[in-house]
């Protein structure tokens, strides 16, 4: 799928492995963070995304067209997709942010 970052930070994040912005990732979870994108990247449609199981790929409740995906126990990649096809399961991928999803 074709994607791109919804600001600077994520850009950084993902080719630095750090961001002012995101203070609270360490190395660890930066690796993670790049993984997932290269996942995103690598997706063909939306179905691509459900594997494995263990990224918790799922839509948000409250947003349109916005998902998130697993980077470890407490953090949640977010990304909007604006979808290109009727069956929406074809779209511009725009990672939005990386939540923590239980804090």
């Amino acid at each position: 799928m074709k994607w791109d970052f919804s600001d600077r930070h994520l850009q950084e994040l993902y080719e630095k492995g750090r961001s002012n912005k995101f203070k609270f990732i360490d190395k660890v979870l930066a690796k993670k963070f790049v993984e997932r994108v290269g996942r995103i990247e690598a997706a063909v449609s939306i179905y691509d995304l459900r594997e494995p199981p263990s990224m918790n790929f799922e839509a948000l409740k409250g947003y349109q067209n916005r998902f998130s995906i697993r980077l470890d126990g407490k953090h949640r990649l977010e990304f909007e997709i604006d979808f290109e096809n009727e069956e929406k399961t074809e779209g511009f991928v725009r990672i939005v942010t990386v939540s923590k999803h239980y804090a």
